[in-house]
């Protein structure tokens, strides 16, 4: 009795956990950790993994900040920021392509007495602005660096700073700070560069913007500034501003341009806004991760045409996530969930050799370079640990939930088999809420044939898991046999 055959190689949907187990489309997953659906269109593979770069920067302190400082096209830097030891000053480290992290110590100086600072970086003029604050120490002293020398050059009279970004021919900064008295609803702007060099006249050159919301954000799109508050978001062109939606930013770093898109996030979900357009929450398949997380804590980047928003950990849907980041897919509108082994602080894009890298600063003082699928040797571990990967299918009734079926054969396609374990569980109407999984077995070769136990039930749900340390696993598709039995009464 071979049964109706259901095929199902084309898992483009990617993760919908807003929704029932029943509201899931075939070709998508109720849950999806770690598992990438839009590399290979249709197939499922487990992701690459991470490396430590170079070495510890101090153990046991969270990188506070992480910028790929682009001098010129010939000169660029990884730089990083870190509390010391005793977490009374803030450190700051470089790192070439070749070479190991190396401490500019005159920061440290600088930024005496400043420890838990989030510094942000921003690239004009051949130098690098650096500006920042924390919650305990308040703001530090803006600082530049040009090649391996930090110092106060164009600094002069610039106020201290939460938020920096370049405009069209001037640099600009958001909620400020002037020896002591905050102006939490400013943006101050330099002057235009002679050459290469800017100045400062806190007198006249700034705009304020609301007066009771404190800026969160400052950006930069369609020749246009954006300006974000606790609730709402303002647009500049240098010679008015007017406020444009009620839609805030919950964290400035999670702010990223793919193109005519500018992307960020709230309490509220994933907004994406395309030339400057009414903005669009494009999160609603994966709403509740944001709803379960702290969103002031959120960070972001844009890698490959993928928009990757950190949360730390979450539950949904009775799932536990740990270090987790969700992350949309932009050619194919899908979401995943990645989780980390190491708890993760910041990000930041690095280029070398022709790729854009993800960069990960951890909370025990290490930098990670997130692998790919193109890497010469793809990484299959997060920095010599395992991996866990897992999904859901949705609850599959094959256009009949009333009938009950007999699922006779279940056979799964694998172009890289590489151990992952397969299950399945039946709904009935014999039950009042979800079986337990039952094990098929593992993945073994191209063509893999199971046995479903018990083999009868209205609904089909079908589980993949692997933890370990082999190199990434392809799912390709399964086909499972059905003969209808009888419909339910």
């Amino acid at each position: 009795m071979a049964g109706t055959p259901f095929q199902f190689t084309n898992w483009v949907e990617g993760l919908n956990s807003d929704v029932s187990p029943l509201g899931v489309p075939e070709n998508g997953f109720y849950v999806q950790s770690n598992c990438i659906t839009s590399y290979k269109k249709g197939a499922v593979l487990k992701r690459p993994g991470y490396e430590k770069i170079s070495t510890t920067l101090e153990s046991g302190k969270s990188i506070t900040g992480l910028h790929n400082f682009r001098q010129n096209a010939s000169t660029q830097k990884m730089l990083t920021t870190v509390d010391d030891a005793t977490s009374d000053d803030t450190q700051l480290f470089y790192k070439t392509s070749s070479g190991a992290w190396t401490e500019l110590t005159d920061a440290e100086t600088a930024w005496v007495n400043k420890a838990g600072i989030n510094v942000e970086f921003e690239d004009f003029i051949g130098y690098c602005f650096m500006v920042g604050y924390g919650a305990t120490d308040g703001f530090i002293a803006p600082r530049t660096l040009t090649g391996t020398t930090f110092g106060t050059t164009n600094t002069t009279s610039m106020p201290n700073a939460k938020y920096i970004r370049r405009y069209r021919d001037r640099l600009y900064i958001a909620n400020c700070d002037i020896s002591g008295t905050t102006y939490p609803y400013r943006v101050y702007y330099s002057s235009v560069p002679s050459g290469s060099t800017i100045s400062w006249t806190v007198a006249t050159d700034f705009i304020d913007v609301d007066y009771s919301e404190e800026i969160t954000g400052i950006a930069e799109n369609w020749d246009r500034m954006i300006i974000f508050t606790e609730y709402s978001a303002y647009m500049y062109n240098q010679d008015e501003k007017k406020k444009v939606w009620d839609i805030c930013c919950s964290n400035y770093r999670t702010i990223k341009n793919y193109g005519a898109y500018m992307v960020w996030a709230n309490r509220d979900g994933v907004w994406a806004s395309q030339t400057g357009g009414a903005p669009m929450n494009i999160a609603q398949r994966v709403i509740d991760y944001i709803h379960f997380a702290n969103m002031s804590n959120s960070f972001a980047e844009m890698i490959d045409e993928e928009y990757y928003l950190y949360l730390g950990n979450v539950t949904v849907n009775g799932i536990s996530y740990a270090n987790c980041a969700i992350v949309f897919n932009f050619p194919t509108a899908t979401w995943r969930v990645e989780e980390y082994f190491d708890s993760m602080t910041v990000f930041a894009k690095y280029f070398n050799s022709g790729e854009d890298y993800l960069y990960m600063g951890a909370s025990d003082g290490d930098v990670h370079r997130r692998g790919k699928y193109t890497d010469t040797t793809i990484l299959s571990t997060d920095a010599g640990n395992s991996i866990t990967t897992l999904f859901y299918s949705g609850l599959l009734s094959f256009n009949s939930p009333e009938i009950e079926k007999e699922i006779t054969k279940a056979i799964f396609y694998a172009d890289r088999a590489q151990g992952l374990f397969l299950k399945a569980r039946i709904v009935d109407r014999n039950v009042e809420s979800l079986n337990e999984f039952k094990p098929l077995g593992y993945l073994k070769k191209y063509i893999n044939e199971f046995e479903v136990n018990p083999p009868k039930g209205n609904f089909i749900q079908i589980m993949g898991t692997d933890t370990g340390k082999m190199p990434y696993w392809s799912l390709l598709g399964a086909t499972l046999h059905i003969v209808a039995d009888k419909i339910v009464k």
